[in-house]
């Protein structure tokens, strides 16, 4: 593991889009894997930005969609597709044969079967960025599912459901997600993780400072040969000085 400590959130999100671009600029043709929560966005519009000053091309790598809520699509703000659409595709003007994303109301075996096979047919996860549930979710890889491969269709957990009401206009009653199972995205040859905020302090030190256990998701990625961690100094300020100094 290697950690990476900004002062501020802002700060980390031009260090996540840095990573990346060098990664996509030294593996065309690899596939990305982005996660459509509040915290990597502002990495997304560095990436835009880095793309319009010449910097990298966003268009030369393919992107999967990370997970979905279930009942939801690219008409309701707040879900996953609109989110990615509105802050990263769109403005990156990626075409839409390099991207394969969630259709929340289509059948969730189809569409955890079209995402698995998409995923195949490029050679697996290069790279992904993932931010951290406040229960210690990656993705909807809620307590309890470990390390699942391929995708898979999950009954959101509790803590999951109440933060939910953050990403919408109106109260939405999500119960189910579909994802890409954790174990699938352990096999991405880099992963990032994202935190910030002195809310997130205490689920960072149970997956990073404490054994890895199912009940903690992001504990079960820990040991990854290459995961990159990127905090601010608050999401930060529980982590004992032996993880502060990976």
């Amino acid at each position: 593991m290697q950690l990476f400590i900004s002062p501020t959130a802002g700060e980390n999100a031009v260090r996540v889009a840095r990573c990346a671009a060098e990664f996509i600029r030294c593996n065309p043709g690899s596939l990305l894997c982005l996660a459509a929560g509040d915290t990597p966005l502002p990495a997304y519009a560095c990436l835009v930005d880095m793309q319009a000053a010449g910097e990298v091309d966003l268009s030369s790598v393919f992107y999967v969609g990370l997970d979905e809520w279930m009942g939801l699509g690219s008409e309701t703000r707040g879900s996953c597709r609109q989110v990615m659409d509105a802050h990263f595709y769109q403005p990156a003007h990626i075409p839409e044969e390099r991207r394969a994303v969630w259709n929340g109301h289509a059948d969730a075996e189809a569409e955890c079967a079209r995402i698995s096979a998409f995923i195949e047919a490029h050679g697996g996860i290069g790279f992904t960025v993932l931010g951290l549930g406040m229960n210690g979710h990656v993705g909807f890889n809620e307590p309890g599912t470990g390390l699942s491969l391929g995708c898979i269709r999950v009954e959101l957990d509790a803590t999951t459901r109440s933060v939910s009401a953050k990403y919408f206009d109106t109260p939405m009653p999500v119960q189910w997600g579909v994802s890409i199972g954790a174990g699938t995205l352990k096999a991405a040859r880099t992963l990032v993780l994202m935190a910030d905020g002195s809310r997130k302090a205490p689920i960072l030190h149970r997956a990073l400072a404490q054994p890895p256990t199912d009940a903690v998701p992001a504990s079960l990625l820990a040991d990854h040969p290459d995961l990159r961690v990127f905090l601010d100094e608050a999401a930060a300020a529980q982590l004992p000085p032996e993880i502060r100094r990976t």
